[in-house]
């Protein structure tokens, strides 16, 4: 059989939509089909959009997130509906709503069932996919099939690590991958690392990559004695409280953490349920920035505990603090979410328009400030961080990466505002 996965371009109202990184949910699928006898193709619109009048399949799966659904949708409908199935995220938490354009939706981790799903074994139009114990036992992703990727100069992103047990409010990822860690072994993580061309970058996908310090400082070790370095990866604050853990991960060839700090409101990290103060956030700062690792920081504005005041002391504690990437999350309300939950029921959600759901649009009425309040806020405080003159003041100083940084954040923020400055959600009501 002919088998062919899409994964919908991100939407050109997303301020990361130049950030182009394929999901490995498809490339997982396909390589498993690849090795059962099948011929595979994958499309990441992002990458390079086929045309579709010239594709031809047996079968043909669509992966989709919230804010592609919609575009999901549009690629479904070039197909036979026989010959369709959806996947993903947002299909696992609105299945019904993505069978009107699949023969089959798949909920959940799908690689123990896809092969019987492609061959017809199995009928049923909703089908559960079954979480992976053994996470050993995936084979490594082929990055190959993903037509128009160029290797090695793309960033690869790898996970090693399923599941969180924390279940903040506004995330959909325990919806998905359950509140149980799961775990692949240093030695399977390092073949797979071992595997990639040599100079190739690495982003550990994993929503807390230290995890489970005892396997994190083995597949160091590894890395170091494999000369495996410039990677990043996603954290927790806790991670800076192992000062044994921080100094291998240095050695090791971290370059940039990404950490979910969430906010700098201490009613806001309570109702978000993180288990973290802002001084666990200032000690971690200081901790990561003293073993020379770069911080991309991550905030989420629009909690009923925030208002205007909150978004500029956010963006006055990344500057004070010295954070090198920032990243404004606007409170989104995806499905499944306790957040989406209590918004519904308080009927304060305005607008079910899926591209918007991408973490930089408002589709709810906040508490303490207005829609076009958190909205426009949010762009003033991008545009204050990322602006040219401390974009110069970086290459003054010498600091060349960070400047750089810096500029494209420039760039991408001033693309987004000529994109979005028509759209009728900017036009909220003060």
């Amino acid at each position: 059989m002919k088998i062919i996965f899409i994964e919908p371009h991100s939407s050109k109202a997303n301020v990361y939509s130049k950030l182009h990184m394929p999901l490995l949910g498809p490339i997982y699928l396909g390589t498993i089909l690849k090795n059962s006898g099948h011929e595979v193709e994958i499309y990441n619109e992002d990458i390079y959009k086929p045309d579709y009048s010239k594709l031809s399949a047996d079968l043909i799966g669509i992966s989709i997130l919230t804010s592609v659904a919609k575009r999901g949708y549009e690629i479904a409908k070039k197909f036979p509906k026989e010959k369709v199935v959806i996947g993903g995220v947002h299909a696992s938490l609105l299945p019904q709503e993505a069978l009107r354009f699949a023969r089959q939706v798949v909920i959940g981790e799908a690689e123990e069932v896809i092969v019987s799903v492609a061959e017809g074994k199995i009928k049923d139009e909703i089908v559960y996919g079954r979480p992976i114990q053994d996470l050993d036992s995936l084979p490594h992703p082929d990055f190959s099939l993903v037509k128009g990727i160029k290797l090695p100069s793309a960033i690869m992103p790898i996970s090693t690590s399923r599941g969180c047990p924390f279940d903040c409010s506004f995330c959909s990822v325990t919806k998905i991958f359950g509140r149980k860690y799961r775990f692949r072994s240093a030695e399977n993580v390092i073949a797979e690392l071992l595997s990639r061309e040599k100079k190739q970058s690495f982003f550990f996908c994993d929503d807390n990559f230290t995890a489970y310090p005892k396997r994190t400082n083995r597949l160091l070790e590894l890395m170091l004695k494999n000369k495996i370095n410039g990677w990043s990866c996603q954290v927790r604050c806790d991670a800076a409280k192992d000062e044994g853990l921080l100094e291998m991960m240095a050695k090791a060839g971290c370059s940039v953490v990404c950490v979910g700090f969430e906010s700098v409101n201490h009613k806001t990290l309570q109702a978000y349920q993180k288990k973290q103060s802002v001084s666990d956030i200032i000690h971690a700062i200081r901790a990561f920035h003293r073993k020379k690792i770069k911080i991309h920081g991550m905030f989420v504005l629009g909690s009923d505990n925030d208002n205007e005041k909150t978004i500029w002391d956010t963006l006055k504690f990344a500057i004070k603090q010295k954070i090198d990437t920032l990243q404004l999350t606007i409170l989104t309300p995806f499905p499944g979410t306790k957040v989406h939950e209590e918004l519904q029921m308080q009927k304060r959600i305005f607008s079910r328009d899926w591209e918007l759901y991408d973490g930089q649009h408002i589709v709810f009425s906040p508490k303490l400030l207005s829609a076009k309040a958190l909205q426009l806020g949010v762009i003033r405080a991008y545009v204050e961080f990322y602006s040219l003159s401390r974009f110069f003041s970086l290459l003054l100083k010498l600091r060349f990466r960070n400047a750089m940084f810096r500029f494209m954040g420039h760039l991408i923020i001033k693309d987004w505002i000529g994109h979005n400055r028509k759209m009728h959600w900017l036009r909220q009501p003060a």
